[in-house]
């Protein structure tokens, strides 16, 4: 089997940290009681889970509009979901995720949703070869103060098809002293299918295309010199965006040089740091951001712990990309199905790249996945497509264009009790993109009791907080980045940027969902939910309240 190198990852970490909760969904696209169909082996290598889920809705408010123009419709549905695993000794494949058809009587409209998402790692030779592949396809938020409810069919002119997958060869080796390197190469691809996308002002293709080419090569010493440990790492990245109607294309370049050291002074508790140095190029709107001082030397510093054989914790402070920053991660694996996460970090990143900041987990992530598996666990997919495609099930997601330094943290509570389940997620973000400043931070609750042998009952509740504060000296010098069309020979810059503030300030949105399921047969469980959202914000017009009943079957294979 792969060897579980999880040094490499947090070198590349170390480098350009990318914040991996940013995805809070507050629900799954599968709006029933049941979570998406677990896996679980079938044979010595393959696994699978299935469910297939006819439905009808209600919803009175359809496009999620202001108050007074509401427009109701029913919602005829059926819901795949389901996923695959098939591990060998040298290839190891997951594939997970739900596929929606939908009819709209309001517009008569047939539309799909789809959250699907792949990964796979695969030994070419061992101790030496190697080969990572993911990718995803999921319709996603467009621009942070896009519409959204727990009913998926809603404000669809808010949302946009999102692609991505990432290719991954590389060379590692570990040696007979524990000492160990690699050498990666990865590509990835991000493409925005928004043109049909309604969101002001993000409209007629405003979101960019992306292709990144990254390089890594790293060595780790292990435990070559007994207490102390470095490890070194020269990282670049070079990404271009394209293809949108009004923004620029644009290139950026990023070469890093890291060497953190960590040095125990107990089996359980260690001193930890780096120093490296950053050079960073954006090729965008001029005054948009300082190269210089974007670029320079970097530190940070603090320890790493592990109270128990469960728990690590690392907690460090440091200064980056012209501001300072704290480097945190905690994780606590309570039992095989209860585990504790949070995090935080500092980037600098373009937003279609950060979709595919988490390809550099997959390998250990998925092979550990596949060894639960092994020792007889049923699971759910989502936890490890969630690592390697940033974008799945992030219903509460929003993509947007630009790039920016971003502070990002996030926690995370998961856990199964005999008959009850629970989650509590928070995520925190705030990103300055030059020309604009965002803020978004996100909770949610989810809980599932099994309250007899029949009967289920689900419940959860999620709140989105977004504030958006807009340069107006650079939207009326530079109004085409904020997707506004200069040609236009009525086009006036500076009510044009002030009716761009007034759409983009704060918002807070709150919701939830009850319902239960009744197990029919074995296999064949009926349900029904209520669902609500609403938002609130200064400006009356981005208001909005929707109310929305969910009845059907699931069926599972």
């Amino acid at each position: 089997m792969t060897k579980r190198h999880h040094w490499a990852s947090r070198g590349v970490k170390a480098a350009l940290l990318a914040g991996a909760a940013c995805i809070v969904a507050s629900t799954a696209m599968a709006q029933t009681a049941e979570p998406t169909a677990p896996l679980r082996l079938r044979s010595d290598y393959f696994g699978w889970g299935a469910s297939v889920s006819p439905r009808v809705g209600y919803t009175d408010n359809l496009n999620l509009a202001p108050d007074g123009l509401e427009e109701d419709s029913f919602i005829f549905s059926n819901l795949f979901s389901g996923g695959a695993i098939i591990s060998k000794p040298r290839f190891t494949g997951i594939v997970s995720g739900d596929l929606d058809l939908s009819f709209l009587e309001q517009g008569s409209d047939f539309v799909v949703n789809q959250n699907i998402a792949a990964a796979s790692t695969a030994t070419v030779v061992e101790n030496l070869l190697y080969f990572d592949l993911a990718g995803s396809t999921s319709r996603q938020l467009v621009g942070e103060n896009a519409r959204f409810s727990s009913n998926i069919n809603a404000a669809r002119s808010q949302r946009a098809d999102v692609h991505s997958y990432s290719a991954s060869p590389y060379f590692y080796r570990e040696f007979s002293d524990n000492s160990a390197a690699e050498l990666r190469y990865r590509f990835s691809q991000v493409f925005v299918g928004d043109r049909n996308a309604g969101a002001n002002p993000f409209a007629g293709g405003l979101l960019n295309d992306s292709t990144t080419h990254e390089a890594v090569a790293a060595y780790d010493t292990g435990s070559r010199f007994g207490r102390l440990n470095l490890l070194l790492t020269a990282y670049g990245n070079r990404t271009v965006e394209d293809g949108s109607a009004f923004a620029p294309d644009f290139e950026y370049e990023q070469g890093s040089f890291t060497s953190a050291v960590r040095f125990a002074l107990t089996d359980n508790f260690a001193l930890s740091g780096a120093v490296g140095y950053d050079e960073v190029n954006t090729d965008a709107v001029p005054g948009l951001y300082d190269d210089d001082a974007l670029s320079g030397v970097f530190w940070r510093a603090g320890f790493t712990a592990k109270p128990g054989r469960k728990t690590s914790i690392r907690l460090e402070y440091g200064e980056r990309y012209d501001d300072d920053f704290i480097d945190a991660s905690v994780s606590y694996e309570i039992s095989s199905r209860f585990r504790f996460t949070a995090g935080a970090g500092r980037s600098f990143e373009t937003r279609a790249q950060s979709i595919s900041g988490q390809f550099r987990a997959l390998q250990r992530d998925t092979l550990d996945f596949a060894d639960r598996l092994r020792d007889g666990a049923e699971l759910s997919a989502d936890s490890i497509v969630n690592v390697a495609n940033r974008v799945a099930r992030g219903s509460t997601r929003s993509q947007s264009v630009g790039i920016g330094v971003s502070n990002h943290a996030f926690a995370s509570l998961v856990g199964a009790f005999d008959r009850f389940e629970v989650s509590a997620r928070g995520s925190y973000e705030n990103t300055d993109f030059g020309y604009r400043q965002n803020e978004i931070y996100t909770l949610s609750l989810d809980a599932r009791r099994q309250i007899s042998r029949r009967i289920t009952a689900y419940g959860g509740a999620y709140y989105r907080h977004s504030d958006t504060t807009v340069d107006q000296a650079i939207c009326q010098a530079s109004p085409f980045i904020f997707g506004f069309d200069v040609s236009d020979p009525l086009f006036d810059p500076v009510a044009a940027c002030l009716g761009f503030a007034l759409q983009n300030g704060r918002t807070d949105t709150v919701g939830g969902r009850v319902g239960a399921s009744y197990r029919l047969y074995e296999n064949v469980s009926a349900f029904g939910e209520f669902s609500h959202a609403t938002r609130f914000a200064e400006t009356p017009t981005l208001e909005y309240g929707e109310n929305n009943v969910l009845v059907g079957l699931t069926i599972d294979f």
